[in-house]
């Protein structure tokens, strides 16, 4: 082998040393096995040796060294400074200037916060899609139409951030870009199901008819709460459920309504620790299904028509409720 490897010429010989370079370094150490079929070294007590171990440097790179990409923000701020607005990244809202509308279009959690005058804040989202909105010192006033009012989202969850003061101001006549349009028609309007919480305040002026108002569900967890409105003060169109917080309504004909013709609908509920003051120019309470009050709850009242109106089932458990 020696005699031969010195008749090779130089180049050849380069290469043939080169290869048994190769084949010495893919030999698994001494005192293992490799399995083909498996694919992994094996020590001579048949335990199984990592890649690093066996000398083999082919597997998978290590990428925990990469940078993250960065993410999202979860909630996007959104602050108000007379008739613009500044913090709503790219693709998140739209202006409707026929409406002085900041129109948000896409899911998600935004804050709200400063004074808008004279405008909207609209969310417009598809219907299988969730918008909450953290108000948080965040005062909004419109002289031609609501000023906040949810068009179109499967839900919408507004939020009142701990310690924060939010006020919401309407025209006394609407101005539709379409006279047949009837909605919205509450300073507060949600054409879907509406959950209002949080530990801060909401100061709601209606003037035009409304207060708060949902073509469907309308819920409120918590929160303090004054509504003024001269017409239904606070109406569920499907229902309305109070199960905590502290409301005062004022004004209007009926304090708390819901006219909903649907069996499973049309009832309001008010549970647990909520506390209700009215003073209403008709009923307290109007429902078509229901009216629940639990033992818990707190309502104090003062309206010129019934306490409560429903032709359907009333459950007011023994002093829940008192005329002031």
């Amino acid at each position: 082998m020696k005699c031969f490897i010195r008749m090779l010429p130089p180049a050849l010989l380069a290469l043939v040393l080169m290869l048994s370079c190769v084949a010495c370094d893919n030999t698994p150490p001494a005192g293992t096995e490799t399995d083909p079929a498996q694919g992994v070294t094996t020590d001579t007590n048949g335990e199984v040796i990592t890649d690093k171990e066996a000398g083999n440097t082919s597997g998978a790179q290590d990428t925990s060294g990469t940078p993250d990409t960065p993410a999202t923000p979860t909630t996007i701020k959104m602050t108000f400074n007379g008739t613009t607005v500044s913090g709503a990244p790219e693709g998140t809202i739209t202006v409707d200037n026929n409406s002085s509308a900041f129109v948000i279009v896409k899911a998600g959690t935004y804050e709200l916060t400063g004074d808008l005058s004279n405008g909207q804040v609209r969310v417009q989202v598809a219907k299988t899609e969730k918008v909450t909105l953290i108000l948080n010192n965040f005062t909004a006033s419109s002289s031609t139409t609501a000023p906040l009012y949810i068009a179109s989202a499967d839900k919408c969850t507004i939020e009142l951030a701990a310690g924060s003061v939010n006020r919401l101001t309407d025209a006394a006549t609407y101005v539709y870009a379409d006279p047949t349009e009837t909605k919205p028609n509450a300073c507060l309007y949600s054409s879907e199901d509406l959950t209002i919480k949080g530990s801060g305040s909401l100061i709601v002026q209606g003037n035009y008819n409304n207060g708060i108002g949902s073509k469907n569900d309308l819920e409120i967890k918590s929160g303090t709460i004054t509504v003024t409105a001269p017409n239904n003060i606070v109406k569920g169109g499907d229902s309305v459920t109070i199960s905590g917080g502290s409301l005062t309504l004022s004004g209007g004909e009926d304090g708390i309504k819901t006219d909903s013709e649907e069996q499973t609908k049309g009832f309001i509920l008010i549970s647990e620790d909520a506390k209700v003051d009215i003073t209403c120019l008709d009923d307290a309470i109007q429902a078509t299904q229901s009216v629940t009050v639990e033992s818990t709850a707190r309502i104090t009242y003062a309206a010129a028509g019934d306490a409560v109106n429903c032709p359907g089932v009333i459950n007011v458990a023994e002093g829940s409720m008192t005329a002031k």
